[in-house]
């Protein structure tokens, strides 16, 4: 028998996804976009395991979060700088921050994120799968089975290409696992706890990749001593969290 639950679940994330929207500005709780951000990622994360011949939505939730990519970088830099060692770097940053938010999360943008939604909400109903409960059980293990063999492939030497596709592969397997566990269809705690510490490791070493990229850009026009301190931090920090892989 077909499962109601896996519409029932991207419908839950895709309104909470809507619900946020009204309360991300550039002086709301960073937070706010960040959970934003999580509710369409676990949307996509189904589409693309479950849904894959309905690329269209998938490549609708990958423009929504690609649009906000930036802002969450900046917002990951900003409120992980020590505002004692680096008071004027943050200051400047806290700037450049809020003059981003006021060009890439303008009422426009806002409204079509928006529209976008209430767009997929409808369109909801028109999927086409089969898949039984079980078929989305077994689909969800095989799909942490073959995230966990990737990531014992990795070492130091890994590029960063290869560690980002491990980590995509991980996500997949962990939010397809939350959605298995949160909707009763199997306990997986254990797995979800095991890909939480694999994704943490690379959360670090994601956004202090990002954090590189931002830094070495915002050095350029706002050159000072703060600046090349915090970058050399930053690039120590990234070669030891690569070297423990």
């Amino acid at each position: 028998m077909k499962s109601i639950l896996l519409p029932a679940y991207l419908l839950n994330r895709l309104q909470n996804a809507e619900s946020l929207l009204p309360k991300i500005h550039c002086s709301s709780d960073p937070e706010n976009l960040h959970h934003y951000r999580v509710s369409l990622r676990r949307a996509r994360s189904l589409m693309k395991v479950y849904l894959k011949e309905s690329r269209d939505f998938e490549e609708a939730l990958k423009s929504l979060l690609k649009s906000t990519n930036e802002l969450r970088e900046m917002d990951v830099l900003v409120l992980g700088i020590d505002s004692v060692r680096y008071p004027l770097l943050l200051s400047d940053l806290a700037q450049y921050r809020n003059d981003l938010y006021q060009k890439q999360w303008n009422g426009e943008i806002v409204h079509s994120h928006q529209n976008t939604l209430h767009r997929l909400i409808a369109e909801l109903d028109t999927l086409q799968y089969v898949l039984s409960d079980e078929a989305l059980v077994e689909i969800g293990l095989n799909q942490y089975e073959k995230a966990i063999a990737s990531k014992k492939e990795l070492n130091r030497k890994s590029s960063a290409k290869k560690i980002h596709k491990v980590r995509i592969r991980c996500k997949l397997a962990r939010y397809t696992l939350e959605f298995i566990d949160d909707s009763g269809l199997q306990e997986v705690g254990k797995q979800i706890k095991k890909c939480k510490k694999i994704l943490n490791h690379f959360g670090k070493i994601q956004d202090t990749a990002n954090q590189l990229a931002l830094l070495k850009d915002f050095c350029k026009s706002h050159s000072s001593s703060e600046c090349e301190a915090l970058y050399k931090e930053r690039k120590k920090a990234f070669k030891k969290l690569k070297e423990s892989l």
